[in-house]
């Protein structure tokens, strides 16, 4: 497969991937809203500790969002650039830009999803004192959609997984666009212009010299 054809494939794949984890994870983050929601209603004293897997999807959500709509507006730069001439100082300038901003996308995704490795694999929302024993053995058995211990719950753990997998397949992409842009339609089509250019002048400098020899000939 050509890079022609391997830098959009990776670039979609990457969008889609990270699509899907934002959806889970925004489910995630739904769900145990709804379940402080719900264990309030049921024990209206209770104080639910719940915050490191709520800020953690939100933050998630965050990355996923930032590192969709770089990739997205670099694939949209990469059909650009490949269906239309543009300056080649303009291009690259361009090209720069959207490399920075899939990079600054990329911080963003990495450390939320290291953050939520950690918060899911460690993690379970508690009562603390506001509660007894008898109460807090209630509130787990009435824990709603969402699972009070975070890994027990799969929707969650299935967003962190395709997290990751999109992390990989956009790191993958980020090197082949860093990699000189042999993916991105720059340079190759100025260089063309360059050759036709040349040729066209070596044409020119031929047919003079056919002339002027026809000419001595005369």
């Amino acid at each position: 497969m050509t890079p022609k054809l391997t830098t959009p494939l990776l670039y979609i794949t990457t969008i889609l991937l990270l699509l899907t984890s934002f959806i889970l994870t925004t489910y995630t983050l739904t769900t145990y809203l709804h379940q402080a929601t719900h264990l309030t209603t049921l024990v209206a004293k209770v104080h639910i500790h719940n915050h490191p897997i709520l800020i953690t999807t939100s933050y998630h959500i965050f990355a996923t969002i930032c590192t969709v709509a770089a990739y997205t507006t670099s694939l949209f730069h990469l059909w650009r650039s490949s269906s239309t001439t543009t300056n080649s100082t303009k291009s690259t300038r361009l090209s720069w830009i959207y490399k920075a901003l899939t990079i600054l996308g990329l911080v963003f995704l990495t450390t939320s999803v290291i953050a939520y490795t950690i918060i899911l694999a460690t993690g379970e929302v508690t009562f603390g004192d506001s509660v007894g024993p008898r109460v807090t053995v209630y509130l787990d058995e009435n824990e709603g959609e969402a699972d009070v211990v975070y890994k027990g719950d799969g929707v969650a753990v299935a967003g962190c997984v395709v997290g990751w997998v999109g992390w990989g397949v956009s790191i993958v992409s980020c090197v082949m666009m860093l990699l000189g842009g042999k993916g991105m339609g720059l340079g190759k089509r100025v260089d063309g212009e360059r050759g036709e250019g040349v040729e066209k002048k070596v044409d020119v400098e031929v047919e003079s010299e056919v002339g002027s020899f026809g000419g001595r000939q005369v």
